[in-house]
């Protein structure tokens, strides 16, 4: 069974009679980078916290590393198994200090206060928050309180972080912060699975599931997915913009600006020919 697995997942709001999230069926290696797109309302967020057992199924089966999220008695390892972190960081800090927030997590597990040093040395240098450990969290920028954020959620030793929408409220410079990050902790072997609207960001990752209407619309790699340009745009999302200027060109896809440049090159080489 893959890392996370999800069974046919069904997810009512109170009140609402169309489901949010419709008898889905994805898996989740351990290990992966994945990338959620979709409009506003298409089910994208709510997917998200089904798959970090912050919600409950109202139908259907979600299992994170073997585990059954509605299976209250699991509760405790889902949370140390899978983290999220969330659009506002400011609504996840809950200490003045850097290092005392990003300690609060393992303090509440019971972790030994000499693990618990370990872990937040570890967790702020693997966010280059390390300087930043006495400071006031409640002074830093927008990216640096989303760093401390996600160091708060590696204090905890998961094998998997979903962000749900983590850049959303950042200036660029913040924004290159978090996907940095994100890309980093990949490399380290932790599961990353982000949700997001900025398509240059989604294109980071190794897969993209497109939602819509709580269904998945769409689901392979970036290169796959943003080939589909006017399936996408029928959806009301865009593609990367260099993806689109090619398109709009009549040229061949591209995800980056290096191969837009070697494409068009090659298309000036053959009209001079």
């Amino acid at each position: 069974m893959a890392f996370i697995q999800t069974e046919k997942l069904t997810y009512n709001y109170e009140g609402n009679l169309v489901p949010a999230v419709k008898e889905v069926s994805l898996s989740f290696e351990k290990g992966s980078y994945t990338a959620i797109i979709g409009h506003n309302g298409s089910g994208k967020s709510t997917l998200a916290k089904l798959l970090c057992g912050i919600f409950t199924p109202t139908g259907g089966k979600v299992f994170i590393d073997g585990m059954d999220s509605s299976d209250e008695e699991k509760q405790e390892n889902i949370r140390e198994k899978c983290g999220m972190v969330f659009q506002n960081p400011d609504n996840q800090i809950v200490s003045s200090v850097v290092e005392e927030d990003v300690a609060f997590a393992p303090e509440n597990l019971g972790v030994e206060p000499k693990e618990i040093r370990k872990r937040v040395d570890d967790a702020l240098a693997a966010v280059g928050m390390t300087e930043y450990a006495h400071h006031s969290a409640y002074k830093l920028s927008g990216g640096q309180k989303q760093r401390v954020a996600i160091a708060g959620i590696l204090a905890m030793n998961p094998d998997c972080i979903v962000f749900d929408e983590a850049t959303a409220m950042l200036d660029p410079a913040g924004r290159r912060e978090i996907s940095a990050a994100m890309n980093e902790l990949n490399k380290r072997g932790i599961t990353v699975i982000t949700v997001t609207h900025h398509m240059n960001e989604a294109a980071m990752a190794d897969r993209i599931v497109v939602m819509n209407k709580g269904e998945v619309a769409m689901d392979g790699t970036p290169r796959e997915v943003f080939a589909r340009v006017d399936e996408l745009r029928s959806l009301s999302l865009a593609v990367p913009q260099v993806t689109e200027l090619l398109y709009d060109l009549g040229l061949p896809e591209a995800l980056h600006a290096s191969e837009a440049a070697d494409i068009i090159q090659k298309e000036i080489e053959k009209k001079c020919h």
